[in-house]
């Protein structure tokens, strides 16, 4: 199997992580792209710090794809440049990984941020590429199912969802509408990834953005089950940030813990229980290498990444002061 040609846009931040993890799953990370020459200079000795990068980086776009001719993009560029990198890049035969949200764009109202993230999901699929969205925490419904069948038997239905995700704001103020943009993806992927033919009921949304937090509450109805919804997220200033999450009245804590080589594990509790496994991150980004191959569905599709588009911005629309 050949081993695929990975390039990164964004290096510095997240993007670093990104390239070690593909790095881990057996790509080859042939160059990335940055502002300039001189952040490019200092993203290189960054990323040689983190695992064995041998490759260039580039701060032309074009230059980039024409010259590594990589096989995937993975995106990682702040939400209002997700569009036009990745379009290009789907334009020049490069499967494409980008993160969330899909699309963004402030000022754009809900169509056209639709329209965007549905041209992406259209070019994909008339060129045979895979695009994938980095909503990893669908990667931990495995790890979840551990601990709910060990205590409670077979998932056999969802009646209820809750997921309370806080983020460590290190001084920033952010307004309960910003968080929601950022953060509220994530419990999104996993109520789509538990309900994949879920809808929004518009009549039971209940939306409050105030004192910091983001609080929604709806009725999510798939073929007349109903399953109702409660997601809270909010900024903390310091200190361990709670992700916790779970159906039915069964809510898990996740924790992070080093493992033996220093690397990431993902631990979710259930009082004394709990279940370890590798970072979401990690296994969203080695299933999407491994789906290239074998013509599989990457683990959160641009089609997936579209609709948790529509319920998020169904909650802005409601949202007070919107």
């Amino acid at each position: 199997m050949a081993v695929l040609r990975v390039a990164v846009a964004g290096a510095s931040g997240i993007g670093k992580h990104h390239a070690k993890w593909h790095h881990r799953a057996g790509g080859s990370v042939v160059g990335f792209w940055g502002r300039s020459q001189a952040s490019c200079a200092a993203t290189e000795r960054l990323l040689r710090e983190v695992f064995p990068f041998s490759g260039k980086g580039y701060w032309d776009l074009d230059r980039l794809l024409a010259g590594e001719r990589p096989d995937v993009l993975d995106v990682c560029l702040p939400s209002e440049l997700h569009f036009a990198c990745a379009l290009k890049a789907l334009e020049a035969g490069c499967h494409v990984l980008c993160e969330k949200p899909l699309v963004w764009q402030e000022g754009d109202d809900p169509v056209q941020i639709l329209e965007r993230g549905q041209r992406l999901v259209g070019t994909a699929g008339e060129k045979g590429l895979m695009l994938g969205v980095c909503t990893q925490y669908a990667a931990a419904l495995p790890l979840y199912l551990q601990l709910y069948e060990a205590a409670r038997g077979p998932l056999a239905g969802i009646s209820n969802f809750y997921a309370e995700m806080e983020s460590v704001s290190r001084g920033r103020r952010r307004d309960a509408r910003t968080m929601w943009i950022d953060m509220g993806p994530h419990p999104l992927s996993l109520l789509l990834s538990w309900v994949p033919g879920g809808v929004m009921d518009p009549d039971t949304l209940q939306v409050e953005f105030a004192g910091g937090q983001a609080r929604v509450e709806f009725d999510f109805v798939s073929g007349g089950d109903v399953c109702r919804s409660r997601i809270f997220i909010r900024d903390r200033q310091e200190g361990q940030p709670v992700r916790r999450f779970g159906v039915n009245d069964f809510t898990v804590d996740l924790q992070g813990r080093a493992d033996a080589g220093g690397g990431y594990q993902a631990v979710l509790r259930h009082g004394e229980a709990e279940a370890v496994g590798e970072d979401f991150m990690s296994l969203l980004i080695a299933q999407f290498l491994r789906a290239i191959p074998r013509r599989q569905p990457p683990l959160v599709s641009g089609a997936m990444g579209v609709r948790n588009l529509e319920l998020q911005l169904q909650v802005l629309q409601r949202a007070p002061g919107q």
